[in-house]
C-alpha cells in the first residue's frame, strides 16, 4: 500500500493550510545540505577514477562504453531479485532507457522487488509515475534537486553510476565495496529530503482541493497573478499565499517544480490540445 500525505484540516488549519516552517531542518541550512551532497559526489567521482586503475583487472570496477549503457541497465534491473535503488538526474536518454526497463519490472515482477527511484523534476516520467501509484507495489518515486549524478544500484552489491554533464559522462560498473558504500550514503541524503511523488494527496475538504487544483492550473497556464486573483475572485496578496502553501506542501522550490509535481502527483487533468 502506498502512504498517505493528509494536508486536511488537522495539518491545515486556515485556507489552504498554515504551513510555515514545514520541510525544515533545526540546525542545517539548505546551502549546507547541498554543499555535502556535491562532496560525496565528488567522493563517488574520485573513488571511481582511483578503482579503474588499481581493481582494472579484478573487474571490481569496469568502463562501459556509451552504446553499453542501455544493456547494462536492462541486466542490472532484470537481474535485480530484492531491491533497485535509482537516481537519475542529468542525461535524458539514460533516464528513457532506465524507466523503460522499471515499468518492464513493474510489470513482470512488481510484488516481488522493493524498488526506489529517485530523479530531478527534469527526469520525472509522469506517466510511470501514475503507473506505480495505481500498480500499489512497494515502489516509491521521489523527486529533488541534486549534483549531476545517474545510478542504478541493485540488491545492495552491484551498481552502475554515470557521472557528469550528458555527453561527456563516463560510466562504470561497479562491486567495490568503498564505492558501493559512497554511493549508497549519497542516496540517502537525497532521499530523506526528496519530495515523494507516489504517495496519495489529500488536500481536505473538496472546497479546498477544488482551490488547489484551479491555483495549480493557474500555474501551468502561466497566468499572471493579476489575472489569477481575479478569475478565483480572490486578491492578489491571498492568491499569492495560496501558491507559497501550495508549493510547501508539495515540497516545490519554484512554481515551476509545483507544476511538475502537479502534473507527477495526477492533481491535474491533461493540458487541452
Amino acid at each position: 500500500m502506498q502512504r498517505q500525505r493528509d494536508f486536511s484540516t488537522d495539518s491545515c488549519p486556515s485556507d489552504i493550510g498554515d504551513i510555515g516552517g514545514a520541510g525544515e531542518h533545526s540546525g542545517t541550512t539548505h546551502d549546507e545540505v547541498e554543499q555535502e551532497l556535491w562532496e560525496l559526489r565528488e567522493l563517488i567521482a574520485s573513488a571511481m577514477v582511483r578503482h579503474r586503475r588499481r581493481l582494472s583487472r579484478n573487474a571490481l570496477v569496469r568502463e562501459v562504453g556509451r552504446d553499453e549503457v542501455g544493456p547494462a541497465i536492462e541486466s542490472l534491473i532484470r537481474g535485480a531479485r530484492v531491491s533497485l535503488e535509482v537516481a537519475l538526474s542529468t542525461d535524458a536518454e539514460v533516464s528513457r532507457l532506465t524507466h523503460a526497463a522499471l515499468r518492464e519490472a513493474l510489470r513482470t515482477r512488481g510484488r516481488s522487488l522493493r524498488a526506489r527511484l529517485l530523479c530531478t523534476p527534469a527526469m520525472v516520467d509522469t506517466r510511470f509515475v501514475r503507473e506505480v501509484t495505481a500498480a500499489g507495489h512497494a515502489w516509491e518515486v521521489r523527486t529533488t534537486q541534486m549534483p549531476p549524478l545517474c545510478a542504478v544500484v541493485v540488491d545492495g552489491s552491484a551498481t552502475l553510476v554515470s557521472v557528469g554533464p550528458p555527453g561527456a559522462s563516463r560510466a562504470s560498473l561497479i562491486q567495490a565495496a568503498t564505492i558501493l558504500q559512497a554511493v549508497r550514503n549519497f542516496y540517502a541524503n537525497v532521499w530523506g529530503n526528496a519530495t515523494a511523488l507516489t504517495e496519495r494527496i489529500h488536500f481536505g475538504d473538496q472546497p479546498r482541493t477544488d482551490t488547489v487544483r484551479q491555483v495549480l492550473q493557474k500555474l501551468r497556464d502561466g497566468v499572471t497573478d493579476e489575472v489569477a486573483a481575479r478569475e478565483l475572485e480572490v486578491s492578489v496578496r491571498t492568491y499569492r499565499r495560496y501558491v507559497a502553501e501550495i508549493m510547501t506542501l508539495l515540497g516545490a522550490e519554484s512554481r515551476f517544480q509545483a507544476g511538475v509535481y502537479a502534473a507527477a502527483l495526477g492533481l491535474l487533468p491533461p493540458p487541452e490540445a
